[in-house]
């Protein structure tokens, strides 16, 4: 039997051209597509910095935090939580209900939070439209500006002066004659450790009664003084009082916030926040910490008095810095500081610079909770004034650049 022959090249099958599909995937494949573009103020909207990638090594007195709990029944309370309360979805009525007896308001007039950050983006969902204007202070904490950009709102800045105070006269003129939508201060103020009194706060949201005055009270009780225990005055509807566990409960890791308000404004913020954004353990942390006052004040009393001992200690060495309404103090090195933060860090000490720019460009900001960590700082520091300072804007060892001013002065 003869081999078949395959036929001429002129009668050989011709292949079919590609159908429109096929045309189209191979198009897909040598051209994939882009994702989707977010909204334009989102793409221009400020970025709040975050932590420094492996910061668990280090001796963190940059971001204002305690290293333990102010009360020893939160990690008891944590622990005694049941199989039921995390396998069910966490009822928060009962911290309600405890802070509205705290500050003597009804529960009506309080909502949770998942932190001071959660409750300023969803303060701003509920109240801004895009365009409108916000009056935010600078330096400040970066959470405002962030939330008032994505928003796609018109900010207007107020800068605090040379002695880090906040201009009272700036500030009113930054109120008239075109309203502001919301207005926005830290009372006390991160980085810059000012306040204003009960009175000029109460005289800001008396000047603009149309505005929502959003009031961040992180640091209250370090500062002793709050506009929700004010005993003269009662807080009015346009005023929204914004609360943390983070700072004097030591409570940064649960996320755990409030805000408190008039019925009408909680209510409002409750519609734009998501349900069951804090958990059962953050519940539970919280009830067992603010059930433990005496704890709590104990925990500032500490801070402060070791504040006033690191304050004595650089005054001996001639070296200027500033007590504060907060729980950190601001030290005057020289600017620029990111190599001052960076030399600390070769040290494995971590110190606050973010949003120092302006009157704040040649302070660090440090937090001390007891006499170790304020022997390790002042032994580093000694070392470093020793050597001197290079511009370094890397460190062999440490993540992260330190050349990396923030223009915005957002803490």
């Amino acid at each position: 039997m003869q081999p078949t022959e395959p036929p001429p090249a002129d009668l050989a099958e011709e292949p079919e051209p590609p159908s429109p599909e096929e045309s189209a995937e191979e198009e897909s494949v040598e051209e994939p597509p882009e994702p989707p573009k977010p909204r334009e103020a989102v793409e221009r909207a400020y970025r709040v910095r975050t932590a420094r990638r492996g910061r668990r090594d280090y001796l963190r007195l940059d971001l204002a935090e305690s290293p333990r709990p102010a009360s020893p029944k939160v990690v008891e309370a944590i622990r005694g939580l049941t199989d039921e309360e995390i396998a069910r979805y966490p009822d928060p009525w009962p911290l309600r209900d405890v802070i509205a007896q705290l500050h003597s308001v009804p529960t009506e007039c309080v909502s949770i939070t998942a932190g001071a950050d959660e409750a300023i983006r969803w303060a701003f969902n509920a109240f801004l439209e895009p365009g409108a204007r916000v009056v935010i202070p600078r330096p400040t904490f970066g959470a405002f500006l962030s939330a008032a950009e994505v928003a796609g709102a018109f900010v207007e800045r107020v800068d605090h002066g040379d002695d880090l105070e906040l201009p009272l006269d700036q500030f009113h003129k930054a109120l008239s004659p075109r309203t502001p939508r919301m207005v926005c201060v830290a009372n006390p103020n991160a980085p810059t450790g000012t306040a204003l009194s009960n009175a000029e706060l109460y005289g800001l949201a008396a000047a603009s009664p149309a505005s929502l005055f959003l009031i961040n009270e992180t640091f209250a009780t370090f500062h002793g003084h709050s506009l929700l225990d004010d005993p003269v005055t009662e807080v009015p509807p346009n005023v929204l009082v914004l609360r943390s566990l983070s700072k004097d409960y030591g409570l940064a890791g649960m996320r755990v916030g409030y805000l408190v308000g008039a019925p009408e404004v909680i209510a409002a913020v409750d519609v734009a926040r998501p349900s069951f954004t804090t958990s059962a353990a953050t519940i539970a942390a919280a009830l067992a910490a603010m059930s433990d006052q005496p704890s709590v004040e104990a925990h500032v009393a500490r801070v402060r008095a070791a504040l006033d001992r690191l304050h004595q200690e650089l005054t001996s060495r001639e070296i200027e810095s500033h007590k504060t309404r907060c729980n950190f103090l601001l030290i005057r090195l020289a600017a620029p500081i990111q190599p001052w933060a960076a030399a600390f860090a070769a040290h494995k000490i971590l110190v606050g610079t973010q949003g120092h720019a302006g009157p704040m460009a040649d302070f660090i900001r440090v937090t001390v909770n007891d006499d170790s960590e304020i022997d390790r700082f002042l032994d580093v520091l000694d070392v470093i004034l020793r050597m001197g300072v290079a511009g370094a804007t890397s460190v062999r060892g440490v993540p992260g650049r330190w050349d990396d001013v923030d223009s915005e002065g957002m803490a």
